[in-house]
């Protein structure tokens, strides 16, 4: 078999995986609009403390851990909520920071708190910042399970760069999909990026509950 057949079986094959809706427990969840996120910014205590006492805590560690590992200096994060994990990029070396998120009420906690990064009012499913600004790695996390077409939102982060991502096992009123297990991760995300790797990582809150990690360097692949 030629390199031009091998190509063309790998992206059919890529195609079909990341056609295929993988199968996910059902829930009641949902996508919300923004007015439902601002309230739960405004309300929920753990949105407002420190970046160590969040139960993410564990989870942005690792995710830390691996920009510092690859030198990367310049972040983009969809859907940054109130800028804890911002703060702590920023404290571990990051040199430039972008956030969005659709939220008002979360963009104006973050400017806030985190003055050092830079905070737009925006959705991950239609803006121009993946194109607009230079960034060296997407983090994205617990963003995609909330969002209907998260497909497209992978298809705009740029080719080339360095994407780290995570979703949950668990249902919850406003995830619209969650995964019972890696491959069901691998199955939904994977045709989208090179060195795909997904890590298991135990929540804190409820006995049972993981969320997991995938990293990847996007590729060429649209739907």
């Amino acid at each position: 078999m030629s390199l031009f057949q091998r190509s063309g079986v790998i992206g059919a094959i890529r195609k079909r995986l990341a056609t295929w809706d993988a199968p996910t427990p059902q829930n009641n969840g949902q996508a919300y609009g923004s007015d439902w996120y601002d309230r739960a910014y405004t309300a929920i205590e753990t949105y407002h403390v420190a970046y160590e006492k969040s139960p993410y805590y564990s989870i942005w560690t690792v995710i830390v851990d691996r920009i510092r590992q690859n030198g990367l200096r310049r972040v983009l994060e969809i859907g940054c909520g109130p800028g804890q994990l911002a703060a702590l990029l920023l404290d571990q070396g990051v040199e430039h920071y972008t956030g969005l998120d659709f939220s008002p009420v979360a963009i104006s906690i973050a400017r806030n708190t985190v003055p050092r990064g830079r905070f737009v009012v925006d959705d991950a499913c239609t803006s121009t910042l993946y194109v607009d600004i230079e960034y060296d790695v997407i983090v994205c996390t617990e963003v995609l399970e909330h969002i209907d077409d998260d497909l497209s939102v992978v298809t705009h982060f740029r080719p080339g760069v360095r994407c780290l991502c995570t979703v949950p096992n668990f249902p919850y009123e406003s995830h619209v999909r969650h995964f019972r297990d890696v491959d069901e991760v691998v199955r939904r995300y994977s045709a989208f990026f090179d060195d795909f790797d997904v890590a298991t990582i135990k929540g804190p809150q409820t006995e049972g509950q993981m969320y997991f990690l995938f990293e990847g360097v996007r590729n060429e692949y649209r739907l």
